[in-house]
């Protein structure tokens, strides 16, 4: 009896501990930085991180309809904290950024990637990719252009 007691205690102690809690993303709830509470709603942090990119354009020339190609936008967290994407928005499913859900220490680069698929697409297009992080402005805008061409079927 006392065994299953101590056993009982031992899981009920280990699942109510809040260390190792994780957000919907998979994120160690203790690394965001929210200062945000029931009785200060509007506070902020102190600090954000920063995402500081070597470029946020990209233009990708003339493609050929069909084509597939892909940038890699290089930063770097020149902040104080943590840095964390949230989530991204594109205009269509021809845009797909790519990112680690990881966060990204004070210092530490980073790396967004955004493929673009032409097929069906015509002439000159400019995109834009929206990445939402823990940034002070909440979210930034990355740039591609690209002249599609249709493919000669000679």
């Amino acid at each position: 009896m006392k065994i299953i007691l101590f056993i009982t205690i031992a899981i009920l102690t280990f699942n109510c501990n809040n260390s190792g809690r994780k957000d919907k993303n998979g994120i160690p709830v203790e690394m965001i930085n929210n200062p945000s509470t029931a009785s200060n709603p509007t506070a902020q942090p102190s600090a954000y991180p920063v995402m500081t990119f070597e470029t946020m354009d990209c233009d990708f020339g003339d493609l050929v309809d069909g084509q597939n190609v892909e940038h890699t936008f290089k930063f770097k967290n020149t902040g104080t904290t943590n840095l964390l994407i949230e989530r991204h928005e594109v205009t269509c499913g021809c845009t797909t950024p790519k990112y680690s859900k990881e966060p990204i220490k004070p210092g530490e680069s980073g790396e967004i990637k955004v493929g673009f698929n032409s097929t069906g697409k015509s002439g000159s297009i400019n995109k834009n990719v929206l990445i939402f992080a823990n940034i002070k402005e909440q979210k930034i805008e990355l740039h591609f252009k690209a002249n599609v061409k249709i493919a000669d079927t000679n």
